[in-house]
C-alpha cells in the first residue's frame, strides 16, 4: 500500500480553479527520468477532482488506467484535503488522514481564506502524516480511529470520467490545464496510443 501525495486546497467553486495552498508527495516508487511527468499529471488530477467536488461532499475518484485513485473532502467552508494512494489502501483512514490533516492546516494557517495564489508549502506536519500513513494498520492504532458504517456509506467512488462534465473529454480538459507541459500531455496521447502499463488516467 502507498500515499504518493497529500494536498490541501482551497476550492473556489466550479468554474474557476482552486488555489493549492500546501502539498506533499513521495514518487520515489517512480523512475527518476519519469517523476517530472508523474509531478504534472498528479498536480492535474488533483485540481480537476477538487474542482468537481462540491462542497459538503466526500468522494474516492479513481484515475484512469492507474492504481491510484484521489480521495477528496471539500468542507463547506471550502478548505479540501486530498489524498492520492493506490486502490488497495484503506478508504477509512485516507479520510481520517484527510481530517487530521484539515484540521492541522486550519490551526497552523489561521488566515487561509485570504490566501489567492498557488502556495508552494510543504508543512512539517503534512510530512509527517504522509510517512506516518503509509503503513495504515499503524496509523490505525495510532490514531484509534472510530469511523461508522453510516460515514462510509456517504463517501461517493467514481472514475475520473464520472466528474467530467457532458460532453467534456479528459484529452480535451488536458489540452486547456496549466498543470500540465506540452512532454506530460504528449506523454499521455502516446501511452494511451501504445496501451501500455504505465499509462496514466
Amino acid at each position: 500500500m502507498k500515499v504518493l501525495a497529500i494536498a490541501v486546497m482551497r476550492s473556489m467553486g466550479e468554474e474557476k480553479d482552486p488555489i493549492g495552498l500546501a502539498r506533499v508527495e513521495d514518487l520515489s516508487c517512480f523512475s527518476y527520468f519519469t517523476r517530472s511527468t508523474i509531478r504534472e499529471h498528479l498536480s492535474f488530477a488533483l485540481r480537476t477532482v477538487a474542482q468537481r467536488t462540491k462542497p459538503g461532499f466526500r468522494q474516492t475518484v479513481g484515475l484512469k488506467d492507474i492504481e491510484f485513485v484521489c480521495h477528496v473532502h471539500v468542507r463547506v467552508n471550502g478548505i479540501c484535503g486530498l489524498v492520492v494512494a493506490d486502490e488497495e489502501y484503506p478508504v477509512r483512514v485516507a479520510f481520517s488522514m484527510i481530517t487530521d490533516v484539515l484540521n492541522k492546516y486550519m490551526k497552523e494557517e489561521t488566515k487561509w481564506q485570504q490566501i489567492t495564489t498557488e502556495q508552494e508549502s510543504q508543512p512539517e506536519f503534512m510530512k509527517e502524516a504522509l510517512e506516518k500513513y503509509q503503513d495504515p494498520k499503524e496509523a490505525d492504532k495510532v490514531l484509534k480511529i472510530q469511523q461508522t458504517v453510516d460515514e462510509i456509506k456517504n463517501i461517493m467512488h467514481k472514475n475520473i470520467d464520472d466528474i467530467l462534465k457532458r460532453g467534456e473529454t479528459l484529452d480535451a480538459l488536458m489540452e486547456k490545464s496549466n498543470d500540465l507541459s506540452s512532454t506530460s500531455v504528449a506523454f499521455f496521447k502516446t501511452a494511451k496510443k501504445q496501451n501500455q502499463c504505465c499509462k496514466a488516467y
